[in-house]
């Protein structure tokens, strides 16, 4: 059986009319846009908002202006007063044989039931971004100072519009504003809200972003407003079928973006392929990006299909893209003007359709001016931009990190939580190795903390121990013999002698140019 409840509207304790109590909230007053119109100057123009949120029926009476909305749950059988005599009522509809006959219980199990998304509104970029959550409550949008959230916008209303929840999705309800409440360029007066949308009110741009732990990206957190921001901007790029630089620090998290626009596009479905640009010799990376025939040098006993065929309908990463030579460089750029690879050795050209993501810790445009990169394969892949912030810029991020962390690691190492002081700790440290680094902490702290809860003391010994590990570099001979060792490759050397790769790098860029 399943069961059915309705809205009964009454008057003098007369039932005027049902209506279905469905996902969607349903608003209650006199204006002419509500969803129950009540036809009496007595009654507000939007006097209740009545939604299902959570296995519960919420009424707000919205009488009491934008932001002091009262709340009540909304029993069954108990009268709610509009006004002029008027009053709703929730009440059990009938039951009615199920297709299935099934339990009601049975009934949400097989419908596939699924927890309302995590959604915020983020205003902005950057360390400027302001973000507000979505939650359980009605969310009024103007220019008011009063609304929830208030705009500094001569184009706004007073009271523009409103985000309602609903059981498994959010809407955005337009309330008669002056200049209309657009959603991905359309003028609407109510949208269910999804990932990815543009709200323009006024002159004003909200995007729509999930936050916590990503749906697509389940090692991707979303929680601070310059992460929400960054998520906004990956959602409307990823639509688009151009190349996409991705900039920040090291251990930032650039391949998680990289991964998050791919899977966010409309080559979802295509293979994402990574390659790092200094991380193999050069002779292993023009055979990796290109390929190579058999024959095609020594030790080449087989074809080899390179990057560029692999990722074939679907997305190519280039990490660290400063890093190529610059031949290699040429031959790159050659590829994106025809979208044409020939491999090492080989006599013949393929055709290949790839979205290149490329990213850099670096400035790309100080590389050119040095001649270290080509200019026209800047200008290339200069034409969208994405800025993944350190994490010391958001430190509301570290927390939820921090959990997530745990989490991972709980099968090898057991159940572990941190202390308000340990999370304290950790937020007032400046993370020059970011997330990585932040893992790295957290990881050493589970291992050698004889405690199930990590305390600010566990904190501060591993980050002491990480800190020494970061500085005690071996000399400068062993650097060399060790990269002699394994054929100029920065990453095994950088691997065997427990250094940063960019560590590393940057000696050896220092010790050249002092000998020089």
């Amino acid at each position: 059986m399943t069961l059915d409840e309705t809205l009964c509207l009454s008057r003098a304790g007369r039932p005027v009319r049902s209506f279905p109590l469905g996902d969607s909230a349903l608003e209650i007053g006199s204006h002419p846009s509500c969803d129950i119109t009540i036809h009496e100057g007595k009654v507000a123009p939007r006097a209740l908002l009545v939604h299902r949120c959570g296995g519960s029926v919420y009424v707000y009476d919205l009488a009491a202006g934008p932001g002091l909305e009262r709340c009540a749950v909304m029993p069954l059988g108990r009268r709610f007063p509009i006004g002029a005599g008027y009053c709703v009522t929730r009440e059990k509809a009938h039951e009615r044989p199920s297709k299935s006959g099934g339990s009601p219980a049975t009934e949400l199990l097989r419908a596939g039931v699924v927890e309302r998304e995590q959604l915020t509104l983020v205003a902005g970029a950057g360390a400027e971004a302001r973000a507000f959550h979505v939650g359980h409550a009605p969310m009024s949008i103007g220019s008011a100072i009063e609304n929830t959230i208030a705009l500094s916008d001569r184009a706004v209303s007073q009271y523009h519009c409103r985000v309602e929840p609903g059981e498994h999705a959010s809407a955005l309800r337009d309330l008669a504003s002056t200049n209309g409440t657009w959603v991905d360029g359309m003028r609407v007066q109510r949208q269910e809200l999804r990932p990815g949308a543009i709200l323009r009110i006024g002159r004003t741009e909200l995007r729509v972003v999930r936050r916590g732990l990503d749906g697509l990206r389940p090692d991707l957190v979303v929680e601070s407003a310059p992460m929400l921001a960054l998520m906004a901007e990956v959602d409307r790029l990823a639509r688009l079928p151009w190349p996409v630089l991705i900039r920040g620090e090291t251990g930032a998290g650039k391949e998680h973006i990289a991964r998050a626009l791919h899977e966010r596009g409309s080559r979802h479905s295509g293979p994402f392929v990574a390659l790092n640009g200094g991380g193999l010799p050069r002779e292993l990376i023009e055979s990796e990006l290109f390929g190579h025939e058999r024959g095609a040098f020594t030790g080449a006993a087989h074809a080899h299909r390179g990057a560029f065929e692999r990722a074939h309908e679907g997305t190519l990463f280039l990490d660290e893209v400063a890093e190529l030579p610059l031949d290699l460089q040429t031959r790159l750029l050659r590829v994106l003007e025809t979208w044409r690879v020939r491999r090492l050795g080989g006599e013949r050209e393929r055709h290949v359709d790839v979205r290149l993501v490329c990213a850099t810790h670096g400035d790309l445009r100080s590389e050119v001016q040095r001649g270290r990169f080509r200019a026209d394969l800047f200008y290339r892949i200069h034409r969208l931009v994405l800025e993944v912030p350190p994490l010391r810029a958001r430190p509301n991020d570290i927390a939820p990190l921090s959990e997530h962390f745990l989490a991972q690691m709980q099968a090898d190492v057991g159940p572990r939580t941190l202390t308000m002081g340990a999370v304290e700790r950790l937020r007032g440290h400046r993370w020059p190795g970011n997330v990585r680094e932040l893992r790295n902490v957290l990881e050493l702290a589970a291992v050698t903390h004889g405690s199930t809860e990590i305390d600010r003391t566990a904190v501060e010994r591993a980050l002491h121990r990480i800190g020494q590990s970061a500085i005690e570099v071996p000399s400068l001979d062993t650097l060399r013999e060790a990269l002699d060792h394994y054929g100029g490759n920065l990453s095994a050397t950088a691997r065997a002698l427990g250094v940063p790769r960019s560590t590393l790098r940057d000696r050896l860029k220092g010790s050249a140019r002092v000998e020089g």
